[in-house]
């Protein structure tokens, strides 16, 4: 509500002898209301209009007419109040817009931080995996590592293919078996020979210096 016009209700009841309570109770409304129509802070709907014109006995023209001046103040503080009600939203708006392109960033880098954990959780296993394979081939021996049963296959083909010879090509995987039973041999001697020479490297026992006893034999024999 325009401020000429609520100051002119508050001269208009002041004039007909009411108080803001008794007002309040002629209109069955709280005081509240009343004073806040007196403030410009809100306005009175028609029926409260037409009641408030009739108790003070003007018409709602003149209950609410202005002159031009204030016309125009009226219509100055309209737009201007229009003008910062659009701007607020507008400020509102880009708040809201920053908002959830800064959600999406965030979403995004909490994306980029799973997939780098996982990618990191896969390299610990691979590592893990690979470290685990080369103590068994180590533990193994070399003779044992060897797939030789891969070998076997591989020369199974070779022979069919090349040599048609598949009615005797399968008697390579007979000697499965035996590889084994001496890759077996050939890794234990290999370990043996590793124990020796770690053990040779350990430090040498001192010896106690030969006494030579020929000098007293001959001695006790003069």
């Amino acid at each position: 509500m325009n401020v000429q016009i609520a100051q002119r209700l508050a001269e208009l009841r002041r004039a007909k002898g009411y108080s803001q309570e008794s007002l309040a109770r002629e209109l069955g409304l709280s005081r509240q209301a009343v004073s806040k129509w007196e403030r410009a802070e809100s306005s009175p709907d028609t029926e409260n209009l037409i009641a408030l014109a009739r108790l003070y006995g003007v018409s709602l023209d003149e209950l609410l007419s202005v002159d031009a001046d204030i016309a125009d103040d009226i219509a100055f503080e309209n737009a201007e109040r229009a003008d910062k009600t659009a701007a607020d939203d507008a400020a509102r708006a880009a708040d809201r817009e920053t908002a959830a392109q800064a959600a999406a960033a965030a979403a995004q880098a909490s994306r980029a931080a799973a997939q780098a954990a996982e990618a990191a959780a896969r390299a610990s296993s691979q590592a893990t995996r690979v470290s685990e394979s080369a103590a068994e081939a180590h533990r193994r021996g070399a003779w044992r590592s060897f797939p030789y049963a891969t070998f076997t296959v591989i020369l199974f083909f070779v022979f069919g293919f090349f040599f048609h010879a598949w009615a005797t090509a399968w008697l390579i995987f007979l000697t499965v078996p035996i590889y084994r039973w001496v890759a077996s041999i050939l890794d234990g001697a290999a370990a043996r020979a590793r124990g020796e020479r770690v053990a040779d490297g350990g430090a040498a026992t001192p010896t106690s210096p030969r006494v030579d006893d020929t000098d007293g034999a001959d001695e006790e024999g003069r």
